[in-house]
């Protein structure tokens, strides 16, 4: 009895913490909904300097420490908690100034989460999901850079508070999104597919990488990073060319 009643207490507690930090996190999108004053003021890469790589996104590429060894300057340029719309509406903040060489694209799994809170509007948040990464795609392109389109990894293991509030379905549309990336691969457009490195072969994260459900531990990067240091060095000059910033 005792045993149920300190898990009751546990899960109760996990839930109100995470209620409070969703809150905070809510206030500050409405005072800065798009992240655009998180760099600001940021300084830029010189001129001189070797060409820029952008890892750009959410959380997953906030949390991206930089591969190496690699012939880029590696600036980073992901906030946590947002969304496709909000990452495309940082592309001529965050990315153009620094006229990037490559830039390395994570983003997508807050979109798709929400399909846990909204099952009724699951094919409009698929669809906004894929357009809006198909225009930053686009955009980084029309800046000049080659972009690695990062396939969404895959969920972890969901803790027991957090099970109500959420979806197997999340999983699914993951699969989904991930399918139509591959479809944007293309001229200075390629996939790196993170789930082949990530995966525990049954479609989800494998433990010893994950720090939640969503997040990757140090070690997860580094097996990212052995693969993604190979991809590009692969890449043709063009993204090997000195730093065009201004």
């Amino acid at each position: 009895m005792l045993v149920v009643l300190g898990a009751s207490i546990a899960a109760n507690a996990a839930l109100v913490k995470a209620s409070i930090h969703y809150v905070d996190q809510a206030t500050a999108i409405r005072l800065d909904p798009a992240g655009l004053k998180v760099y600001a003021g940021a300084p830029r890469p010189p001129a001189d300097g070797p060409p820029v790589l952008v890892v750009f996104g959410d959380s997953r590429a906030a949390m991206w420490k930089a591969p190496s060894p690699l012939p880029y300057r590696v600036v980073n340029r992901g906030i946590g908690f947002q969304t496709t719309s909000q990452i495309l509406m940082r592309v001529d903040e965050d990315v153009v100034p620094l006229r990037p060489a490559v830039v390395v694209l994570e983003a997508g799994v807050n979109d798709l989460k929400a399909i846990a809170q909204f099952p009724q509007r699951r094919a409009e948040i698929v669809g906004d999901c894929e357009a809006n990464l198909h225009r930053i795609i686009e955009a980084c392109r029309k800046a000049g850079a080659t972009v690695v389109v990062v396939s969404v990894f895959g969920i972890g293991n969901v803790a027991p508070w957090r099970r109500p509030l959420w979806s197997d379905d999340v999983a699914v549309a993951v699969r989904e999104v991930n399918a139509f990336l591959e479809g944007q691969v293309g001229d200075r457009v390629v996939l790196f597919d993170s789930n082949a490195i990530l995966d525990d072969g049954h479609g989800a994260l494998r433990p010893a990488y994950q720090i939640d459900y969503l997040h990757l531990t140090e070690a997860g990067y580094d097996a990212l990073n052995g693969g993604l240091v190979s991809l590009l060095r692969s890449l043709p000059p063009l993204a090997n060319a000195t730093n065009r910033g201004p």
